[in-house]
């Protein structure tokens, strides 16, 4: 594909990239260390979409495992031997189905065949002859705990759920499951421990207010669950429960941040945690008890995606990325003190260097609340009216827009066009507090905080006010929607990728296993659903929008977009469309990738 250049007019002292140039810079991600200890197994999307690569530890070259016409979305080892468990979907249609890739085969062979089906990846049992999962089998907007004996494919219905739950675990003697169960929705979850044999099921962690867990796991000797979770506190800590007493523990705390992950050494006596400052990673390893704490420096600011120790517990393996950098795994060895970079996935010849990184910056919105955002500036001088600029508001709401390599972003950079990435109030990443504060009628507050902090914007000397845009994409797209529709003099264009426009429809057309997910989200109110849908304020808009939408979304289905196409053209006002075939929510192939962004690229160089 010849690289896309949307202006050949780079303001001085800037590089000019190509859109396709940043977008075919490769990532690496997802790692893990084959069962017998010899191979660096993770996810590249070397090929166009993310399949599975391995490397030796030892160093060599990297073979891929697998080509399958559709994305890997996850893997997992069987802990008796180097066979992999893939998670895969069609079109990125969230429908998951599993995969079976024995040791030396060269290809999987399937384990579920239900294309209309979500199933739901849980884990191996200890001796590698079942695995557990959910699935949604029974009615499509339940899910259900299974057990499959791999071998024969028997599948055994162990709970049968009323909402969204998922298969953790098992404890180390395999008679029991860890499960965690959003019936109430992502941030007000249980964990739960079932019975196999009786299948008598029973709270782990009993709790009066709202909770959720992540990354649960057991002691070697099954008597105390260790995971990450908000439990007593205003942000996701280090905790563990003693199983037998009920005795909850604080392991590892971050005063004021959230820990994002954590990884245990082998022995079970330390951790490598991940805390989000704003939106970049501060490595910290800690005993358990908190004690001996030592702050890691990684190689440049930026997000550890994924932690795990080596077996030997001699090294951290994570995959790391930046604003400047795009994903690759790392390794950090504990004796020296030193990062290594493990894989090298191709650049384009395009260096960090060049590149430009963010500030952090914070804004006082209308209520007087602080509200941080991440400021990119182009390089060189401002022109005479100031640079154009372009917000880009993330998805979610359960979202945060941290320091991740983002193709698009460094080429508007390119171009001359500053870019502001605001973390509004609803955002993850800095406590629950200020996560619930948009909840339901509260929405349009973060509204407010992204018009408060355009406004603070367009002031600044070295900004032209009258050229800026705003992008979203998902429930960033709503927020595009709301930012056009209540301050019509403010923006200049949007840009709205697969977002909400009618809340109403939303949760009628939203894959069936997401409502109740979602319900708690937004609410079921009639009234409020329908007084927080821009879909109703169409006429308000005065800037030319462009909607891209794919055609297999199972979260946001193309009807939002399609609602708002068909009315701004009823209304005569400038809109555009591109509709994506074979892609869900989100882009999955690096041609459909190139595409959208070169669209936008395009756009913003028409109407910005």
């Amino acid at each position: 594909m010849a690289d896309t250049v949307i202006k050949t007019d780079t303001p001085p002292g800037m590089t000019s990239f190509g859109i396709t140039a940043l977008t075919a810079m490769r990532e690496a991600r997802a790692e893990a260390v084959s069962t017998d200890g010899a191979s660096l197994v993770y996810l590249s999307n070397a090929s166009g979409t993310n399949q599975i690569w391995s490397q030796s530890l030892a160093g060599g070259p990297a073979l891929r495992l697998t080509d399958l016409a559709e994305r890997v979305s996850s893997f997992a080892f069987n802990p008796k031997s180097n066979d992999i468990l893939i998670v895969t979907d069609t079109g990125g249609d969230e429908r998951f189905q599993f995969l079976l890739l024995r040791a030396g085969a060269d290809a999987p062979v399937a384990l579920t065949a239900a294309p209309t089906v979500v199933h739901q990846w849980g884990a191996w049992s200890p001796d590698g002859s079942q695995i557990a999962y959910s699935s949604n089998a029974r009615a499509p907007h339940l899910m259900d705990v299974h057990l499959m004996d791999v071998a024969s494919g028997a599948v055994t219905t162990l709970l049968e759920g009323n909402g969204f739950i998922e298969a953790i675990a098992f404890t180390p003697d395999g008679s029991a499951l860890i499960l965690r169960d959003s019936a109430r929705g992502m941030g007000d979850q249980d964990l739960l421990l079932l019975d196999i044999a009786t299948r008598a099921c029973a709270a782990i962690m009993p709790h009066d207010g709202p909770a959720r867990y992540m990354n649960a796991r057991l002691r070697k000797d099954g008597a105390t669950v260790f995971l990450l979770c908000d439990q007593g506190s205003d942000f996701h800590q280090v905790q563990q429960r003693d199983l037998a007493s009920g005795a909850l523990v604080s392991c590892i705390a971050a005063d004021g941040h959230d820990i994002d992950a954590y990884a245990l050494t082998p022995d079970q006596q330390q951790a490598a945690c991940a805390i989000n400052i704003d939106g970049a990673t501060q490595l910290v390893l800690s005993d358990l008890n908190g004690d001996n704490r030592i702050e890691v420096a990684l190689p440049f600011i930026g997000c550890v995606n994924s932690l795990r120790f080596t077996p030997d517990g001699a090294a951290l393996l994570m995959s790391l990325d930046s604003t400047t950098h795009s994903c690759d795994v790392w390794q950090y060895t504990l004796a020296s003190g030193t990062f290594t970079q493990l894989t090298d996935a191709p650049k384009g010849g395009i260096s960090a260097a060049s590149l430009i990184a963010p500030v952090l910056e914070r804004f006082t919105s209308f209520d007087g609340l602080s509200v941080p955002a991440l400021v990119y500036r182009p390089a060189g001088t401002p022109p005479a009216k100031g640079w154009p600029v372009l917000f880009l508001v993330h998805g979610g709401p359960e979202g945060q827009w941290s320091h991740n390599w983002r193709p698009d972003v460094q080429h508007h950079l390119s171009q001359g066009v500053m870019v502001v990435a605001p973390n509004v109030r609803g955002s993850t990443g800095y406590g629950r507090s200020y996560h619930a504060s948009d909840d339901r009628e509260k929405r349009y507050d973060s509204v407010a905080d992204l018009n408060a902090i355009a406004d603070a914007i367009a002031a600044r000397p070295d900004v032209d006010a009258s050229r800026i845009g705003v992008q979203g994409q998902s429930y960033g797209g709503f927020m595009v929607l709301a930012a056009l529709t209540t301050r019509p003099d403010l923006w200049k264009c949007g840009i709205d990728l697969y977002g909400i426009s009618n809340f109403t429809t939303m949760m009628q057309t939203t894959g069936p296993w997401r409502k109740v997910l979602r319900a708690v989200e937004y609410g079921t109110d009639a009234a409020l659903l329908d007084s927080l849908s821009p879909i109703h304020k169409m006429d308000q808009i005065r800037a030319p929008l462009l909607l891209v939408h794919c055609h297999e979304d199972p979260r946001v289905a193309m009807e939002q977009s399609e609602q708002v196409y068909s009315t701004l053209r009823g209304l005569g006002k400038p809109v555009e469309i591109l509709r994506v075939a074979a892609e869900g929510h989100g882009f999955a192939r690096r041609e459909n990738r190139i595409h959208a962004f070169s669209t936008i690229a395009a756009f913003v160089q028409r109407n910005l």
